[in-house]
């Protein structure tokens, strides 16, 4: 059976971490599985309108398998491979949610900074512990945590090695919203729905936007908005209809 399971149905393609006796820890197998997936998602815009990372079992993922940090030295199993898939998967164009539950540790964590969207239950417990194994993130993580919670508490997160909990990281804005365990796959679901019901294009379009003026001043973001956005769309009309009714 696959490392991760994927299954596409009404506009939602699901990613389940698929590791549940590990933790999920992260194999190689996984990366394959994901790349697989990300080719199939931006080759099928029309038939995806969202991505949902989850982890099966009581964690969302411990991190990479640490059993198999030998291997990444090998060229066929290289760190880059694994940082390119998880740049790819944050560069899907469609928005891409992470569902949190348990451990959410390093490259987990990672792994879930790639996602657009963080839904985190009360049991989640973030993390980066690099520093304990000595190690310094490849995936990601010196980047994409401090644009999220700010420089300060991103180092501190990266000294400690320290654990917060879901309501910490919607506290500090790592995740968007935190709901007790026994709701948080319904909070995900309902927050998908809502994705789904507006225009696909729309979505993919504003993300775009925001990815493209990542980093740009102001004034230029402004510009950029004014010359590239895509405006109104094919659905435009037949959505004002319908909300008229």
């Amino acid at each position: 059976m696959s490392d991760v399971l994927r299954t596409v149905e009404n506009g939602l393609m699901t990613l389940t971490l698929n590791r549940a006796d590990k933790l999920n820890a992260l194999s190689f197998e996984c990366f394959k599985d994901f790349a697989a997936a990300i080719d199939y998602a931006t080759a099928h815009t029309s038939e995806i309108g969202c991505v949902l990372i989850k982890g099966a079992g009581r964690s969302f993922c411990a991190g990479n398998d640490l059993g198999g940090l030998g291997s990444v030295f090998n060229e066929a199993d290289s760190s880059r491979f694994r940082s390119d898939t998880v740049e790819r998967l944050a560069s899907l164009p469609m928005p891409v949610v992470a569902q949190v539950q348990g451990h959410c540790l390093t490259g987990g964590l990672e792994l879930a900074l790639a996602a657009d969207i963080i839904i985190a239950g009360e049991s989640a417990k973030f993390g980066d512990t690099h520093g304990k194994w000595d190690l310094v993130p490849v995936w990601g993580l010196s980047q994409r945590l401090p644009r999220r919670v700010g420089r300060a508490k991103a180092l501190e997160m990266s000294f400690s090695g320290r654990f917060y909990s879901g309501r910490d990281a919607e506290t500090m804005g790592l995740a968007n919203f935190c709901v007790p365990d026994a709701e948080l796959e319904a909070a995900v679901q309902s927050f998908i729905k809502d994705v789904l019901a507006n225009s696909w294009r729309s979505s993919r379009a504003i993300k775009k936007l925001v990815d493209d003026t990542d980093g740009m001043p102001l004034k230029a973001g402004l510009a950029h908005e004014v010359h590239r956005s895509e405006g109104m769309g094919p659905e435009t009309k037949e959505r004002l209809a319908r909300m008229r009714k």
